[in-house]
């Protein structure tokens, strides 16, 4: 049934400066499907930018992409410099993985994961 995760969607008030800054951090291009939807490829997947509406809005709403990173220090470091602040953690699991939450500069969540056998 579920092959892998194809994208992750983000609402924003501005989806141009939500979409540049993702793209910045995976080193890619912003691109358009039309003027209410942008997108980023990288990592595997695609970061897409949806405009606030009233279904939607910015934030924590129940559901968080986790990233699995190499080192959990070095990237939360890298996405606090770049204007994230630490949401969560860094803490362990009860399966021994490394976790940490953060919030993007626009509200949105991001969730990292160091899995032990990542070590």
């Amino acid at each position: 049934m579920f092959k892998k995760i194809e994208s992750t969607m983000f609402f924003a008030e501005d989806i141009n400066q939500s979409a540049a800054w993702y793209a910045d951090l995976l080193d890619a291009e912003v691109e358009y499907e039309n003027p209410q939807y942008a997108f980023v490829r990288g990592a595997g997947m695609i970061l897409g930018f949806h405009p606030v509406d009233e279904k939607n809005n910015v934030g924590i709403n129940g559901s968080v992409t986790y990233w699995e990173v190499d080192d959990m220090s070095a990237t939360i470091s890298v996405l606090s410099s770049k204007g994230a602040t630490l949401y969560r953690g860094p803490g362990k699991t009860d399966l021994g993985a490394e976790v940490a939450m953060l919030i993007d500069p626009f509200g949105n969540a991001i969730g990292l994961n160091h899995s032990p056998d990542n070590a």
